[in-house]
């Protein structure tokens, strides 16, 4: 066999042979329902752009972005020398290492685009020598060579290592000796796609051992070779080696007393496996790994989806207690896996006390209340203390998968119990700012201390992918974690035991309890069982409330199918064999929903029912079409009605995705006559499943009146696609009428200072009011107010800097409004200049 240099653009014969022997055999989804192969991860090498991009001292910059939420800030870290951001450039798959002899060295590596209009990539790195406030990006290693897949660490005396490949089957090391100022290399280090890196810190013999790995399916030699060992520092490397279950898209990672662990997904990604090796770490004795078992992590680890369509949704890391407490050497593994049902993503953790030979029931980390979104870029690490720090990033907020928090969550107790998810960055959309690849990367990484965790992320707060360094676990700045504060005389409240001071919990109604606790204790209502209060939702404009009666609309349910209503399956010209609307408990699939949406409920249409554990189009849409219609409604009266439904959809597997389209139409005349409402698909984010609510005015369609139906019809007239729809709880509400009462008096007025002359005023949402009056005066029995601010939409609202007469004071009252009209000023208090 003969294989052209390093850094050649053409690869040698068995890449070839190697890439059709990872792809041979995997069957294509059609009819049968088989669950399709997922696609495989290759990086493969693509020439510079003919015209390259200008230096970086010519490229447009702007302002960093300021991105905080709460009290944590993150950082950029692919920033030019002034602190700016670089306009037109991606960077992505970001790898983080820090100095144990000094941990305000930290060194990023990641795979840098200079321009997005290029698939050429190339490996950036940055350095902070004052614990991530700032950071130098001096440009990237050897450059103008392909590179990807950086991977980062740091022995026990505080020597960098970099490891990346240039190719699908090539990777080399560079090593830093002063803080990753500069870099020897590269140095020919054996690798392959999906590549890992450990570096053995324990102060044991092996102290300073060095451990590649790579999934085999790409490997730089013998076929099935996936590991390899350097006894010298990272100068020369032994191997390659096979380990005997074929790990990919996993970590490596060395335990206290010198045991290496490598995990990862099999290679057919219908599950997990670990593997342990004490022969590594003596360099006397030719490596293998003595334990190889497999690892039921709840789901499987997969690529492509709404928040990465191009990418994994995220690797299986594996982690090990070192502490000197009784949980020392605890082995942990976690990830983003998809487990059984519709739930497209969730993070999952399983631990081992043994060393690795038995393994717990998967323990779920992030706790989603929807169960529709996605838990996306798991990432888990162990703390010296033995705590354990996971950070994932959370649609929950946006049901298309488009827009995504961080979210930060931790163990004390050896992964057994969580606390809530923190969400510890604002919303960004994973998929703008793209180069010639729809993913921003396929990883993130972090690394825990005593007192929090340093996170490494890619995000698009610039409106392009840039890198962002951040550290959590102290969410109110006191310099201790978290889960210190809420013990017994830790100095924080945690009125629903969910591990967070209630100082950091979301209280979106401004009273001073958590909205949590707001819930439990019933001061606020959550009639969609959402975890967010019905006021909040309202005034955030998350949902509708036209009939102002304090609740969301989507809540005022007329048919929820839990009886049967009147409605009906079948159309004349309906030609579906199979996938025929039922109202049914539905069994989840990839495609179909596992619970009805009606919260205390059961029972909704969905189209065909599935056996449990059954394929994923078992009993899909297939041959044509199915209509379901819904029972009467009668509008006889009202003034201005809106109807509204619930809705799920999926077409977006199979052969043959993104084929078909789930269509809603509206009779005002018993089914006489039809006009289309909506047409959902053929692609989009309400073709990829979860619960989806749409409503209507009706009278943009149909004049309302006593028998106005809804008609629902799923096709499949496509070759090979999946198609499955579900419908529940349909509403109605008059928006004609005002069902609200006078809000109360406004509470818990606030001010705070933003100049010399300025001041914020904000106060408690006032629930069941639309809009905010401020009045203002100066007499101290508020006998003189007058209109200050009028119609605000939101609880607070700034002051106008004019400054009372010298020994005078202003006095502000506010109040609410809705359709019911104007909350009172207080008792016997009338403004002498009321608001409009």
């Amino acid at each position: 066999m003969s294989c052209l240099p390093r850094g050649s653009l053409l690869l040698c014969v068995c890449l070839l042979l190697v890439f059709l022997l990872a792809t041979t055999g995997a069957a294509a989804e059609g009819e049968s329902g088989a669950r399709p192969a997922q696609p495989g991860h290759e990086e493969r090498p693509v020439p510079p752009p003919d015209v390259p991009p200008p230096s970086r001292e010519q490229r447009q910059t702007s302002a960093a972005a300021e991105v905080t939420r709460g009290n944590f800030t993150s950082v950029q870290v692919n920033v030019d020398g002034a602190g700016n951001n670089i306009v037109g450039d991606a960077a992505n798959e970001p790898s983080m290492a820090i100095d144990p002899t000094d941990p305000r060295n930290i060194v990023v590596g990641w795979r840098q685009f200079d321009a997005v209009t290029s698939d050429f990539r190339q490996v950036g790195y940055a350095y902070s020598h004052d614990g991530g406030a700032s950071w130098t990006f001096p440009g990237v290693l050897e450059p103008g060579q392909f590179r990807s897949d950086p991977v980062l660490e740091a022995d026990s005396t505080g020597v960098f290592y970099y490891y990346s490949l240039s190719s699908t089957t090539t990777a080399e090391m560079f090593i830093s000796r002063d803080k990753g100022v500069t870099w020897d290399g590269p140095i020919s280090a054996q690798g392959g796609d999906k590549n890992w890196l450990a570096v053995d810190a324990t102060g044991r013999p092996s102290d300073g051992f060095v451990y590649p790995t790579w999934n085999s399916q790409f490997t730089c030699c013998e076929p099935g070779t996936d590991y390899s060992r350097s006894i010298d520092g990272g100068q020369n490397y032994q191997g390659p080696f096979a380990t005997p279950l074929k790990p990919k898209w996993g970590t490596i990672a060395v335990g206290p007393d010198g045991e290496v662990y490598y995990c990862g997904s099999n290679l057919s990604q219908s599950g997990h496996v670990l593997l342990r090796s004490d022969s590594l770490a003596d360099a006397a004795q030719t490596p293998d790994f003595e334990l190889a078992v497999s690892v039921d992590l709840g789901g499987t680890t997969i690529s492509g989806g709404a928040p990465n369509p191009g990418g994994l949704l995220g690797q299986v890391w594996v982690a090990v207690d070192r502490s000197d407490g009784a949980s020392r050497g605890h082995v942990y593994l976690l990830g983003s896996v998809d487990p059984p049902g519709s739930d497209p993503l969730d993070v999952h953790l399983v631990r081992s006390t043994d060393g690795g030979q038995t393994w717990s029931a998967p323990i779920t980390v992030s706790d989603d209340p929807t169960g529709s979104s996605w838990q996306w870029f798991g990432t888990l690490s162990v703390a010296p203390n033995g705590r354990l720090d996971v950070v994932w990033n959370d649609t929950r907020s946006d049901s298309s998968g488009r827009l995504s928090e961080l979210y930060y969550a931790w163990s004390t107790d050896g992964g057994v119990s969580w606390s809530a998810g923190l969400p510890v960055t604002p919303a960004f959309d994973s998929t703008v700012g793209q180069p010639q690849q729809n993913k921003i990367g396929d990883y993130y990484q972090m690394r825990s201390d005593e007192d929090g965790a340093a996170v490494i992320y890619s995000a698009t707060f610039n409106g392009e992918q840039d890198l962002y360094f951040l550290r959590v676990g102290d969410c109110n700045a006191n310099g201790a974690h978290d889960s210190l504060d809420v013990l017994a005389g830790g100095g924080s409240d945690d009125c629903n035991a969910n591990g967070i001071p209630d100082e950091c919990e979301e209280d979106c109604n401004a009273n001073g309890i958590a909205d949590g606790c707001d819930l439990d204790a019933g001061t606020s209502g959550d009639c969609n069982a959402n975890r967010i209060p019905d006021e909040c939702d309202i005034a955030s404009g998350r949902a509708e409330d036209c009939d102002s009666d304090a609740l969301p609309d989507e809540c005022a349910v007329r048919l929820d199918n839990e009886s049967d209503e009147g409605w009906t399956v079948g159309a004349p010209d309906d030609t579906a064999t199979t996938g025929i609307w039922e109202r049914v408990d539905p069994v989840g699939t990839d495609a179909q929903p596992e619970d009805d949406h009606t919260v205390a409920g059961t029972l909704c249409y969905v189209t065909g029912q599935g056996s449990v554990g059954g394929g994923l189009g078992e009993n899909d849409v297939d041959g044509g079409k199915t209509t379901l219609v819904s029972a009467p409604l009668d509008l006889s009266g009202m003034g201005d009605p809106t109807v509204g439904y619930w809705r799920w959809y999926s077409n977006d597997k199979g052969a043959s995705p993104g084929e078909d389209v789930f269509l809603v139409d509206v009779s005002a005349d018993g089914g006489v006559t039809w006009i289309e409402v909506e047409r959902v698909g053929p692609t989009g984010p309400d073709t990829v499943g979860g619960w989806i609510y749409h409503s209507f005015r009706v009278s943009d369609f149909v004049a309302p009146g006593p028998d106005l139906r809804l008609r629902f019809v799923a096709a499949d007239d496509g070759a090979g696609s999946i198609v499955e729809a579900a419908v529940d709880d349909v509403t109605v509400v008059d928006c004609a009428a005002c069902s609200a009462s006078l809000p109360d008096e406004a509470r818990a007025l606030r001010m705070a200072m933003v100049d010399a002359t300025t001041a914020e005023l904000s106060w408690a949402l006032l629930p069941g009011a639309e809009t905010y009056n401020v009045y203002r005066g100066q007499a101290r029995d508020a006998g003189d107010l007058g209109c200050f601010r009028s119609g605000l939409s939101t609880p607070s609202t700034q002051d106008d800097g004019q400054l009372p007469p010298v020994g005078g004071s202003f006095f502000h009252v506010v109040t609410g409004r809705n359709c019911a009209g104007e909350s009172p000023l207080g008792q016997g208090r009338v403004p002498i200049d009321p608001c409009p």
